[in-house]
């Protein structure tokens, strides 16, 4: 499952101010957030994407929640969609997002490289 975990952990109110509805061009894919709400638990933010690739859209929900003390950026499992280039470069700028927030580095993720070229995201050491 493609994911992205950064250091520290915020409010939810805090984080969510990352996802004003926006639309980002990356190569041939246009990558879309249109909106986020809270899960039903309140533990956690879920956030609507529209990846459209080829003239076919796919429709990701990410999931931002606390992983011991730190914040995951992962797909949500209970929604099927392909694990594409375009959505995992999705995942990459939610999290570029929540770094402008104030959350640190990225500690983790299975991400290639090139998914995340020119998002000026802080990489902890020996990630990648």
């Amino acid at each position: 499952m493609p994911h992205l975990d950064l250091a520290g952990w915020q409010p939810l109110e805090t984080m969510a101010q990352a996802f004003e509805p926006s639309v980002e061009r990356w190569g041939r894919a246009v990558l879309k957030t249109s909106g986020w709400w809270r899960r039903h638990d309140g533990l956690a933010l879920l956030v609507e994407g529209v990846i459209v690739e080829y003239s076919r859209p796919l429709h990701p929900v990410a999931f931002i929640g606390k992983h011991h003390e730190d914040t995951a950026v992962r797909l949500w499992p209970t929604v099927p969609v392909e694990r594409t280039r375009a959505v995992q470069r999705w995942l990459a700028l939610l999290a570029s997002r929540l770094q402008e927030q104030g959350l640190g580095p990225v500690i983790r993720t299975n991400l290639q490289p090139e998914i995340l070229e020119r998002l000026d995201l802080s990489i902890g050491d020996g990630v990648i």
